[in-house]
Formats: C-alpha cells, sequence, structure tokens
C-alpha cells in the first residue's frame, strides 16, 4: 500500500516537473519568435544581443523612464506572475482541504489541475530571471536542476528506512540557521521579509545561494523519504487527493531551489 501510494506522489510530482520545464522551454523559444519579428509577447519586447561566444542572448526591454512604453514593463510580469502563482497555490491548497471542511471530496481532476495551473503562473517568471541573464548556458543547468530536484526525492524514497534519513531529519532544522539568520537580519535591519536581501556583498550571496541549494535538496531527499510512511501509518491516507498534496509539498520545495540555482548562476 505504501508503495501505490509512494507511486502516485511521483506521478504527480514528475507531471508538474514535466510541465514546468517544457513551459519554460517553450515560453523562451516563444521570446525569441517575438524578437525576431519585432512583435510583443507576454506584453514585452527583447532586444537580441550576443554573448561572448557569438550565441543569441535576449533581454527583455525595460527602462526606469516614466511615460515610455516599457516603464518598468519586465518588474510588472513578475508582480503579475507572482501574485496568480501565490493565488493559485491558496486554491490548491483550500480544494486539497475541502473534503475535511466540506464533508465531501471533490474530484481529483480539480485540485490536480490547480496544481498544474500553479506551475505554469511560476514558468514566466523563471523564463524571465533565466532571458535577464544568459539562456544558452542557464536554460541547461535549470533542466538539469529540475530533473536532480526528482532525484532528491527518489532518494529519499529509496533510503526511507535507513538511519541517514534520521540523521538528516534531526540535522536539518540546524542547518537551517544560517539562512535564517541570513533571511532574518535584512527583516531586522530594513523592514524586509521577502526575497533576497539586497544589503549585502554580491559574493555573500553567492555563498548563501550555493548553501540554499544544498540545504533544499537536502530537504526534497528527507521529504522524500517520509513518503512512504504516510500511507504506511494510516491506510485512509492513501488517496489521490493525499497525493496531490504531498507532490504540491515537493513542488513549491523544488521551486525554492530553482530560485537558489538562479541566485548562484543568475540575476535573481
Amino acid at each position: 500500500m505504501a508503495t501505490t501510494f509512494t507511486f502516485k506522489v511521483l506521478i504527480f510530482y514528475s507531471g508538474i516537473l514535466l510541465l514546468l520545464v517544457s513551459s519554460v522551454v517553450a515560453f523562451i523559444h516563444r521570446c525569441r519568435m517575438a524578437a525576431k519579428k519585432g512583435e510583443m509577447f507576454f506584453y514585452l519586447r527583447f532586444e537580441e544581443t550576443y554573448d561572448d561566444k557569438g550565441r543569441l542572448d535576449l533581454v527583455p526591454i525595460d527602462t526606469d523612464v516614466e511615460g515610455t512604453e516599457d516603464y518598468e514593463r519586465v518588474y510588472e510580469a513578475y508582480g503579475f506572475c507572482f501574485g496568480m502563482f501565490f493565488l493559485f497555490t491558496l486554491f490548491t491548497m483550500v480544494s486539497l482541504a475541502w473534503s475535511e471542511n466540506a464533508g465531501y471530496p471533490l474530484p481529483t481532476f480539480i485540485p490536480f489541475s490547480l496544481m498544474l495551473a500553479t506551475g505554469l503562473w511560476i514558468a514566466p517568471i523563471i523564463s524571465l530571471l533565466i532571458l535577464e541573464a544568459n539562456e544558452n548556458d542557464l536554460l541547461r543547468i535549470f533542466i538539469l536542476t529540475t530533473f536532480g530536484s526528482f532525484g532528491c526525492v527518489f532518494t529519499g524514497v529509496t533510503l526511507a528506512e535507513s538511519s541517514y534519513m534520521a540523521i538528516l531529519g534531526l540535522l536539518l532544522p540546524l542547518l537551517f540557521l544560517p539562512l535564517l539568520v541570513y533571511h532574518l537580519q535584512s527583516l531586522l535591519f530594513w523592514g524586509i521579509a521577502i526575497g533576497t536581501p539586497w544589503n549585502v556583498k554580491p559574493k555573500v550571496r553567492k555563498i548563501m545561494a550555493y548553501y540554499g541549494m544544498f540545504w533544499f535538496s537536502s530537504l526534497l531527499v528527507y521529504q522524500g523519504s517520509l513518503v512512504t510512511g504516510i500511507a504506511s501509518a494510516d491506510e485512509s491516507n492513501n488517496t489521490w487527493t493525499n497525493a496531490i498534496e504531498v507532490a504540491m509539498v515537493l513542488f513549491i520545495t523544488t521551486v525554492e531551489l530553482i530560485f537558489r540555482f538562479l541566485e548562484a548562476f543568475g540575476n535573481a
């Protein structure tokens, strides 16, 4: 039974990862087509530039001059997509908790569709961050990182009964302290609790980004090790709805890992 539940979780989790990767690749491809034709895409215009190796490198056109056509267009796109991402995350969580509060479950395709929509709204943000750096290198690393996330979860599932996972569960809260202090200092001194602290040196941001990649990768491994025990503890947990909920938690952790990767290798 636990194996069946694990299979359900991995199916949903791999599905949303494939959707995310394909959406980002399609978004960047569509941006290149729009730049070549001189058209707008996603209410943005793009400039064709070339990197040191002579490869095409798109740059979203944005300006700080108020009143112009491209005034803060990229920031508006980020804000809109982030808002929709959080909104659909909320909708997904409400649909997953529907049966406990309303007394009857929703059809499985509703929370699953909402989870996929959540992945679709984070894709433009990741795509634009990649474009603002250099999509030729970052896109390849992004794909490897995303599929590597699935490898982390699968490793946790494989080592679920080992003592390594128990040790990892004890170490993760302690290893989180540097990240907590790093973000908390921004809140204490600047009143900013969301996003990456900007009041630190670029070298420090790079180091903490690499550390964040390590911590969230370890968290994915540990979360993967907990999947098999959910259905084993109570057979009533072995439902498609619970599998979607677990896959959604894994996906949110994966998004955090991807943002750390973008900060380490790009301009996030």
